[in-house]
């Protein structure tokens, strides 16, 4: 069955501005540090669907037991456009413990026991691209629900049960301008979003289900809340 999703009240979205980057890399480590510690949550309800914000049972584990374990937890995607109607795609480090090699949103991360959503998308902008924003910049299109299974040579088995807190961002830079992190990314490319969101549903089968492919696959729930707040922005061929 589908996994609700939620779009968050306007008191709560952000107004673009442009996003100029800044040459700089966070501390190189061996891709995640499966002893990191996240905070847990109870699986999507009612209460979430109609909330939009998940609630946390008050317990800690360790990031390479929460994804062993299934546990659900919360992370950030920051999807980068561009002026003429591209994406940032980033390819995953081969470091990485789930989805090594696979084309990704231009950015996102866990959120670690203890930081803030909002602080999280800021600081993973600044790690995984070298690009550092402010909250003002950030919009924020909604929180959504996803369970994905895989398998990694650094996990093994894993089971991804997550809350996505999704962002829009405008980028002026280009692709030479962004400093990525090696350790967290292998490369990086700009694709027009109606091929991104083509590429993507080619891993949805007939029946909803996620197929394997280039890309992290995504549920169509996920591809449905992305798409349908950039269709907005570029309606009349002019970003807003």
């Amino acid at each position: 069955s589908l996994l609700p999703h939620a779009p968050l009240p306007p008191s709560l979205s952000r107004n673009i501005r442009t996003a100029m980057p800044v040459l700089q890399m966070g501390a190189a480590t061996d891709g995640q540090d499966l002893a990191e510690m996240f905070e847990l949550y109870h699986p999507p309800d009612a209460a979430f669907e109609a909330s939009g914000e998940p609630r946390k049972t008050g317990e800690r584990k360790k990031r390479g037991m929460v994804h062993a374990d299934g546990d659900w937890h919360r992370a950030v995607h920051v999807w980068l456009y561009t002026p003429d109607g591209k994406f940032v795609l980033q390819q995953r480090s081969d470091k990485k413990d789930t989805f090594p090699g696979k084309w990704d949103v231009s950015v996102g991360g866990h959120i670690t026991a203890g930081d803030g959503v909002l602080d999280t998308a800021l600081k993973e902008t600044g790690e995984e691209l070298g690009v550092q924003v402010d909250e003002s910049k950030l919009e924020r299109i909604g929180t959504i629900a996803t369970s994905l299974k895989g398998n990694s040579p650094k996990q093994g088995d894993f089971t991804c049960n997550e809350y996505k807190d999704i962002f829009l961002l405008k980028y002026t830079g280009t692709l030479d301008e962004l400093n990525f992190a090696d350790n967290e990314v292998s490369d990086v490319k700009m694709v027009p979003w109606e091929q991104v969101q083509k590429d993507m549903l080619a891993q949805i089968d007939a029946d909803g289900k996620e197929m394997d492919g280039p890309y992290v696959p995504r549920p169509m729930r996920y591809v449905t809340l992305l798409f349908d707040a950039v269709r907005v922005k570029f309606a009349d061929g002019v970003p807003r």
